[in-house]
């Protein structure tokens, strides 16, 4: 898959936000930013959000938090959050691993989604090909949200939550009886 000229301006701008929004959070200074600007460009290949983490440059809760400042967005730590698999499963997995999203509940008429990238001018149509819901995002780290789409689509975490809800229904059941 070739790379756009466009993806690689949007990208450097992106990298550059960021940048800002560190400086301004007082992780970094203005040649620390520049430093890092320039070592990770320099690699061929990755994730800015990857290479902050790995490299130890900055931890989860310092990314949310620039994150948040870049995109306006409230943000949500999807690590050790118990999603509704009826939800999640309202969407293809390669959807959902493909633009950075999971779902994270529905109210009324409006989903709430976790995204990684909230600028993705294509998450509202595709969501709108599965779902008549407004959606409301949240903006999280990228990984964790893969991880958690994986542990979602696990068969045997799925297999386990139907059983479990089927002895839950049947407990409910031998109640009524």
């Amino acid at each position: 898959m070739a790379v756009s000229k466009k993806n690689i301006i949007k990208n450097d701008k992106f990298i550059n936000r960021l940048a800002v929004a560190l400086v301004k959070l007082k992780v970094m200074s203005d040649s620390e930013s520049e430093s890092f600007i320039k070592e990770f460009q320099e690699r061929s290949k990755g994730r800015i959000d990857d290479f902050l983490i790995d490299e130890n440059v900055i931890d989860r809760e310092v990314l949310l938090k620039a994150l948040q400042m870049v995109y306006g967005l409230a943000t949500y730590d999807v690590r050790g959050h118990f999603f509704n698999h009826l939800v999640v499963l309202l969407f293809p997995k390669d959807v959902l691993m493909s633009k950075g999203i999971i779902p994270l509940d529905i109210d009324d008429d409006i989903m709430t989604i976790v995204v990684s990238n909230p600028e993705d001018e294509e998450v509202l149509d595709l969501l709108g090909n599965y779902v008549p819901y407004s959606v409301n995002m949240l903006v999280g780290i990228h990984r964790d949200i893969l991880d958690a789409i994986e542990e979602y689509y696990d068969e045997d975490v799925i297999t386990s939550d139907i059983n479990d809800q089927d002895t839950d229904l049947n407990d409910d059941t031998d109640l009524i009886s």
